[in-house]
């Protein structure tokens, strides 16, 4: 009695151990084929949500069992999940032949790398003969290029290649002879309306002072370098201020733009954090800055009509 109970102990440990995952198994759908007949090779990976099998290449692994193998396919079982692949495979020597046994690495959740092998299969290739036959029948495999590759796979690529190539012959063709169209203009930029868009950014509400003053400063310096035809973006604060000198502009126009170009290379370059107030007006401040500009540039173009008319 004792002796049969450590029996059946026995028989469901090794039942649990079999049941463990993850595993891999395989299994053939015949142990003898003729030669040329198909033989399905399946190929199943037993695993839970802690453990991640790498699928391995059938394709490859199997090359000289002339394989073609369907997709993976998943289902959800009790213990976890079985990932699965079917294979057609072929021989065309005769005698015992075996499938060789496939290394699968399974990567825990932990980052540890489980391997798990299939064993081998043994598989009798025999003979096929007609009736009345004493011969083997010429039976032999398909056409194959280095590499594994059949023959027809590589007439189809090749006339693919051919086709693609004369298309790009023609589209090359069209191209040169075509007449290029001129890019569109770029759209003129309302830099009014871009200081207002910085206002309502909500920038300063976040705290982020000095994407909000490069930005009011990039937008000055470009309205600057459109409207007075001068250096603006890559000059300093006070070489900018000179070239203002040479376009013209009044003293106190200059000064107004120097203070202001000024408080926002603090803020970019010294991490200073104006009052919360003065930094609302900023947008405003520019602004007002701009419609000067725009002022003295009619005034000047007016003076300059008035002394050499048309």
């Amino acid at each position: 009695m004792y002796l049969g109970g450590l029996l059946a102990a026995l028989v469901v440990l090794a039942e649990g151990l079999h049941a463990q995952v993850p595993r891999a198994e395989a299994a053939l759908d015949t142990a003898a084929a003729r030669v040329g007949d198909p033989i399905r090779l399946r190929l199943t990976l037993h695993h839970d949500a802690t453990a991640r099998p790498e699928v391995p290449d059938l394709s490859q692994i199997l090359r000289d069992f002339s394989p073609r193998c369907a997709g993976w396919h998943q289902r959800e079982i009790e213990a976890g999940f079985a990932l699965s692949q079917e294979c057609e495979l072929r021989l065309y020597e005769l005698g015992p032949q075996e499938v060789p046994a496939v290394a699968i690495p399974f990567v825990t959740a932990a980052g540890d790398t489980l391997l798990r092998a299939t064993q081998p299969l043994a598989i009798e290739v025999i003979s096929t003969r007609g009736e009345g036959e004493d011969q083997l029948r010429d039976i032999k495999p398909p056409v194959l290029i280095s590499g594994g590759v059949p023959l027809w796979v590589v007439v189809v690529i090749g006339l693919l290649a051919l086709a693609l190539c004369a298309l790009g012959g023609i589209w090359l063709w069209r191209r040169r002879t075509r007449i290029p169209e001129p890019p569109p203009p770029p759209e003129p930029i309302d830099y009014a309306a871009e200081f207002a868009r910085i206002a309502e950014s909500g920038l300063l509400e976040r705290g982020e002072f000095k994407t909000y003053y490069s930005l009011l400063s990039e937008n000055l310096r470009r309205f600057l370098e459109e409207s007075l035809a001068i250096e603006a973006m890559e000059q300093t604060t006070s070489e900018l201020v000179d070239a203002l000198r040479g376009a013209e502009v009044d003293g106190s126009l200059r000064q107004q733009i120097f203070d202001y170009l000024a408080v926002a290379d603090l803020v970019k370059f010294a991490r200073f954090h104006p009052a919360l107030d003065a930094a609302r007006r900023a947008p405003d401040d520019g602004l007002a800055i701009l419609r000067a500009i725009e002022e003295a540039v009619a005034t000047r173009a007016a003076e300059v009509h008035a002394e050499h008319p048309v």
